[in-house]
């Protein structure tokens, strides 16, 4: 019986030991990260820093943030700041706000690419080409010296910084079918040459290539081979002394080319189908 109760006692013991140890294991690393929490708080920030292209400088970054120098490094709210900095910045498309021991803060920036520009009275808008409305001027030649096409939406009818451009009067499916066309044509190679998109009628499309090549290019249907149609055309070393002219590709199986001269009267027009070449008269 002694022996039992010998055996007993000892492992109560153990157990005791063992509780005390674990226990003693959590307090102390509960301690550490106190510890290490208050540690990092009392770094003030310093410095700040860029990663990825932006055309937007360092002030204007922080001033979006809204971090300032002194604030503890480990108490700033990334994503409250990372939210007001894209609110206030409509070029930038992603931020990630890193800390960097022991006092600095970096922006990591994805932004946005401008690829259309919108008119409304006397004002240029320039769009991504998700059609994010990213900035306001009243100078277009600099909207088309970056390469940007200008786009005619129907029934536009507000255009807010930061925003997307409001068209269509409510219409759903013209919303969704006009967003359908702008992205196909903004996924072909012809959208590097594209300097006008007209689309108040989507089945009466109106393009304008190389900045002189005017284009009539019905619905969107079969577009791949009225884009290929179009840079053949243009391409073709046999209307290279042709300053741009009249496409029509309404109909691919009929398309013509009218070709305009530098300083062009009227026999210097030229017409053309798919395949023979005639002199306007």
């Amino acid at each position: 019986m002694k022996k039992v109760a010998m055996k007993r006692k000892m492992k109560e013991l153990m157990k005791n030991k063992r509780f005390k140890y674990i226990f003693g294991g959590v307090l102390c690393v509960l301690a550490l990260v106190v510890v290490i929490r208050l540690f990092l708080l009392v770094f003030p920030v310093k410095e700040f820093e860029i990663s990825g292209d932006t055309h937007y400088n360092i002030n204007e970054i922080i001033d979006g943030s809204q971090i300032r120098t002194g604030q503890r490094l480990y108490g700033i709210n990334k994503s409250k700041a990372e939210k007001r900095l894209m609110e206030s910045c409509p070029y930038i498309k992603s931020v990630e706000i890193k800390q960097k021991f022991p006092n600095k803060i970096c922006f990591e920036i994805e932004e946005r690419v401008a690829g259309w520009y919108v008119q409304v009275g006397d004002d240029f808008y320039a769009l991504d080409y998700d059609l994010k409305v990213l900035l306001e001027t009243f100078d277009e030649e600099s909207l088309k010296m970056r390469g940007l096409t200008k786009l005619v939406l129907p029934e536009l009818e507000t255009v807010i910084c930061g925003e997307y451009p409001k068209f269509g009067n409510g219409d759903e499916h013209l919303i969704s079918e006009t967003l359908k066309i702008i992205d196909t044509v903004r996924t072909h190679r012809i959208k590097e040459r594209l300097t006008y998109l007209d689309l108040q009628n989507r089945f009466e499309m109106k393009l304008t290539v190389d900045g002189t090549y005017r284009v009539n290019f019905g619905d969107i249907n079969d577009s791949d081979t009225k884009f290929a149609l179009i840079e053949g055309i243009i391409d073709n070393s046999v209307f290279s002394g042709y300053n741009g002219g009249e496409i029509n590709v309404i109909n691919p199986l009929l398309h013509t080319f009218k070709g305009e001269k530098v300083n062009m009267t009227d026999k210097d027009a030229v017409q053309t189908d798919d395949e023979d070449e005639e002199e306007d008269e």
